[in-house]
């Protein structure tokens, strides 16, 4: 058996630049889509670097080193592994280039993929976010991997309907990504291929846009062709609304000419969750990931190294002494203080925030909900707040500004402060996280707060508080 391959990707209609990558190897038939978010520059980034990072991960990591980054699954086949510890290593990549580079803050992508087995016939099928993979065998279509979104959660805990999930405003809400956490974890389910299957790997511009028994008629008018099929797939999701980027990679399966003896196999058909690494993985991935990213070539955006000269030890000193003369001179030179301009109109040339959100522990959050008494509740939320113990900080939160109407910013939150630069201005900020609400200082619920951002010589530090909406509820 071999699988034909195909690919198409395209930005769609509304978005400026392209951030979903692919990743193929024909020499190791490996094939995947990574869908990255954060914005700008950082979900573009955040992809690419999955995708190099991946594809030399997989080729070049030898048995030893795959052991180390994936020892406490060591039932599993070497093979099976293998992709599993390249996806880590991607995943501790992002994030340390995160701590090391402020402005990549809140970045990270999806990963799907699949490794085909040909000796044995059998397609490993690996998952990390709501990226998609769908098989049509027979004339039917059937999703293959399972979304880690907020939205799907909702569904699977009878929260929401099938049908209100499509007009949802958490569409792009994940749960599991990478880069987002210091470590990952990743779905994992294999099966026999069969001639004919024909494969279809996207990131969500393809499903956001069409429904699954549009994409099988697609694929089945336009077999065995897999150049076509990824083309006709994007061109119908751009004239269904190309709200969003959108990645296919189409495998049909055929058989070879010379039929070569296949190893009798028992796939993984049930989903098996890798779970995240331990600590002694994670400090093996800190070693081999810098040696990765030599191989790999990485080259960090421009914006992402720009240096706040604000702490640079030689602008410190240079600066007490000016401020010192410029303090001197003014107060000769002005005598009505009243008229004298502030220290930070004097010095300051940055507006912006370093933005945490935190949430309280679920231990906690449990305690709570036993209290009916809403007095009784709001004290103990009160109480709750002032112990650090109690506030964890709250990942994947969308983050959005606007002023005037306009959106500004856009990104998510993570376990490290979110740092947002904007002009001088009052800013309406919304948190946007099923279930939960931003905790006011007055103790009420609400969706969005103003912010106001001031020029100063550092960026001010921002700490918002969001609960579950049951719990808050103390009016």
């Amino acid at each position: 058996m071999i699988l034909l391959s195909g690919y198409c990707t395209d930005k769609g209609l509304l978005r400026t630049e392209n951030q979903d990558s692919y990743g193929i190897s024909e020499e190791t038939n490996l094939f995947f889509v990574c869908d990255g978010m954060g914005g700008g520059v950082a979900g573009d980034f955040a992809s690419r670097y999955a995708r190099d990072i991946i594809l030399t991960a997989y080729k070049r990591l030898n048995d030893a080193e795959i052991i180390d980054v994936v020892d406490n699954y060591k039932e599993f086949e070497i093979d099976i592994s293998r992709a599993v510890a390249a996806v880590r290593l991607a995943n501790r990549g992002l994030y340390n280039l995160q701590i090391k580079y402020p402005l990549l803050a809140g970045m990270g992508t999806t990963f799907t993929g699949v490794v085909f087995e040909k000796e044995k016939n059998l397609l490993h099928i690996y998952n990390v976010g709501d990226s998609r993979i769908y098989r049509i065998r027979n004339g039917n279509i059937k999703l293959l991997t399972a979304d880690h979104s907020k939205i799907k959660e909702l569904i699977d805990d009878g929260k929401m309907t099938e049908e209100e999930s499509k007009t949802a405003e958490i569409q792009s809400m994940i749960t599991r990504a990478l880069g987002t956490a210091p470590t990952v974890k990743v779905d994992y389910k294999s099966e026999i291929v069969k001639s004919g299957d024909i494969y279809v790997l996207c990131s969500d511009g393809l499903n956001g846009e069409l429904e699954d028994y549009t994409i099988r008629d697609i694929v089945l008018t336009h077999k065995p062709n897999a150049v076509s099929i990824s083309n006709e797939l994007v061109l119908a999701a751009n004239n269904s609304g190309g709200r969003d980027n959108t990645t296919v990679i189409t495998l049909y399966a055929q058989d070879e000419i010379n039929l070569t003896s296949v190893k009798e196999v028992y796939p993984h058909e049930d989903i098996v969750t890798f779970e995240s690494e331990i600590s002694r993985e994670t400090e093996k991935e800190d070693v081999l990931i810098q040696k990765l990213e030599k191989q790999t070539g990485v080259d960090i955006p421009k914006l992402a190294k720009k240096k706040n000269i604000f702490t640079s030890p030689f602008f410190l000193s240079i600066f007490l002494i000016l401020f010192a003369v410029g303090i001197f001179f003014l107060y000769s030179h002005f005598i009505n203080i009243e008229e004298k301009k502030s220290i930070v109109e004097l010095t300051g040339s940055i507006s912006g925030i370093n933005i945490e959100i935190k949430t309280l522990a679920d231990s906690k959050i449990q305690e709570i909900r036993k209290i009916h008494d809403r007095i009784f509740r709001m004290q103990v939320i009160q109480e709750s707040l002032k112990d650090k113990n109690f506030l964890i900080p709250m990942a994947n939160v969308t983050i959005m500004l606007e002023k005037d109407g306009q959106n500004k910013f856009m990104g998510l939150s993570s376990a490290a402060p979110l740092e947002i630069k904007l002009p001088n201005a009052q800013y309406k900020m919304t948190l946007t996280y099923p279930e939960y609400k931003i905790l006011d200082k007055d103790f009420k619920l609400k969706d969005f707060i103003f912010v106001n951002f001031e020029n100063s010589s550092f960026l001010s530090n921002l700490t918002v508080i969001m609960i579950p909406k049951d719990i808050g509820d103390i009016s």
